[in-house]
């Protein structure tokens, strides 16, 4: 498995690649190349990839891609790449491409061209113009060549399969890329849900022999949040504290004694909400030295990203600043120190109702504290956490499909509220009030829950091999036919 960041506090790529792995290390041997390796999962072996050139990217990605391809040239039955690299039997396309960014999406300001050429004149006078600029920028040389390159279906890599994470994400490299359809498949994500993550923090527990504390957590000077110290077995008892007594409440086959507990009254219970928000640190944060004590945070909203912009974090503050001062909002991942989005919650006057999280190994406390996920994402070829916060059976605010891949798998008012345009503020503070409202918020917390249930990790683990199986079956026919 190729992948140059392999960590929980990584985004929604690495988050597929790692839920592939432990998936699969059961019953496949399983190796992983990546940069940054913050994963320990039974019988998976790691391979630290060096990173003599951490800027530019650009010069990275071809040292990750030479690294890789060295070390992986003999010994193994399938490499699955993650990254734009020139090798691998499986490619998983996790974003738009670059060529489709450049070349036909990326708008021009130049539109009084249109009046002076005409409009198919300047088409061809801008198409020559990026093209110029290509051959001037090593960059986007290298992304684009190493984009061609993972994308080839010819040659050395006739039996080579495409994976997209969207239906969306599939139609457009099919539109865009000369791809044999037969080879491309879907594999939308999973989700692990609440036993699934019972069970892992279990197995964790058991295999680094974690002994529970009480360390209080803590922010850092920007914010950011940490628990030092805080084992996962806090968090199960945050999530469930009646758990039976025993083997970690298991029963002696490793199954959970009552997985009944995890239905969607049980996880939208007000009980575990007020737990999980003692254990994060919000209770309170209203009431801090020289802000306004007649304030009280009785809803939290939640954010999840690393890029402000692009996942719209700016318009979700601005949205925030129309809503009853009663609702707060938390801000996880890297997002969470960006300078521009701090200033403009300040300007905003919201820093009695911003929590900055930061980046956080485990984001399932944070569902569990949320009242809803706000993603109003302006690009996002699928949108995993919308899919994790319907797990935790939370209403969920979601930019159109033509925005969020997973938008189009899902109902307005069903199972998500779906934004027409993410970017419309004035709407954005709507959807956020009409999710908060209680019986709404039920039934869009139930739904999506239902909803959930029928996408998890263990599918698309089994999906994922019978794509395993058809390259080397592939690969079996062209060695015979050679052959003979």
């Amino acid at each position: 498995m190729l992948t140059r960041e392999f960590s929980p506090k990584a985004g929604g790529a690495e988050h597929y690649a790692m839920a592939l792995v432990e998936g699969l290390a059961a019953r496949h041997e399983v190796h992983v190349f990546a940069q940054r390796i913050e994963h320990h999962w039974p019988h998976v072996h790691y391979h630290l990839i060096s990173q003599p050139f951490k800027r530019p990217r650009f010069v990275n990605q071809w040292w990750y891609a030479w690294e890789t391809w060295r070390q992986t040239r003999v010994g193994f039955d399938i490499v699955h790449a993650h990254e734009n690299t020139w090798h691998g039997e499986v490619q998983t396309v996790h974003v738009l491409p670059v060529w489709i960014h450049y070349f036909t999406l990326n708008p021009s300001a130049a539109a009084w061209l249109t009046r002076v050429l005409g409009s198919r004149a300047r088409s061809l006078l801008l198409i020559a113009l990026k093209w110029l600029n290509v051959l001037l920028s090593p960059r986007l040389l290298s992304y684009l060549w190493l984009e061609k390159a993972r994308l080839s279906l010819t040659g050395r890599h006739a039996q080579r399969h495409i994976t997209s994470v969207s239906m969306t994400l599939t139609e457009q490299l099919l539109e865009h890329f000369p791809l044999d359809a037969r080879r491309v498949h879907t594999l939308m994500p999973g989700v692990w849900g609440a036993d699934g993550w019972w069970q892992q923090a279990q197995s964790e527990l058991e295999l680094t022999h974690a002994q529970p504390t009480h360390a209080k957590p803590t922010h850092d000077q920007h914010g950011a949040f940490q628990t030092p110290g805080l084992a996962r077995l806090d968090w199960r008892q945050v999530l469930w504290p009646d758990c039976p007594k025993g083997p970690g409440g298991l029963d002696g086959t490793g199954a959970l004694q009552d997985r009944a507990h995890f239905n969607a009254p049980a996880l939208m219970s007000g009980e575990l909400k007020a737990r999980a928000r003692l254990g994060l640190g919000l209770t309170g944060l209203d009431q801090a030295p020289g802000l306004d004590q007649s304030s009280s945070l009785t809803h939290w909203l939640l954010w999840v990203g690393h890029d402000d912009k692009k996942k719209g974090l700016h318009a979700l503050l601005k949205a925030l600043a129309q809503v009853p001062a009663s609702v707060g909002l938390m801000v996880v991942g890297r997002g969470a120190s960006s300078a521009s989005a701090r200033a403009l919650s300040a300007s905003l006057g919201l820093d009695a109702r911003v929590s900055w999280l930061g980046a956080m190994s485990d984001v399932a406390p944070a569902y569990w504290a949320c009242d809803a996920l706000v993603h109003p994402t302006l690009e996002d070829t699928f949108g995993m956490v919308v899919l994790e916060a319907m797990s935790w059976a939370r209403a969920v605010v979601v930019s159109a499909p033509a925005f969020c891949g997973i938008a189009s798998e899902l109902t307005h008012r069903q199972e998500a509220w779906v934004l027409a345009d993410p970017r419309d503020v004035g709407a954005l503070a709507q959807a956020i009030e009409a999710v908060l409202e209680p019986l709404t918020a039920v039934a869009l917390g139930e739904r999506a829950w239902a909803w959930s249930q029928e996408r998890n990790w263990p599918s698309v683990c089994l999906a994922q091999e019978a794509v395993y199986r058809e390259v080397l079956q592939s690969t079996q026919r062209a060695k015979d036919s050679s052959h003979g």
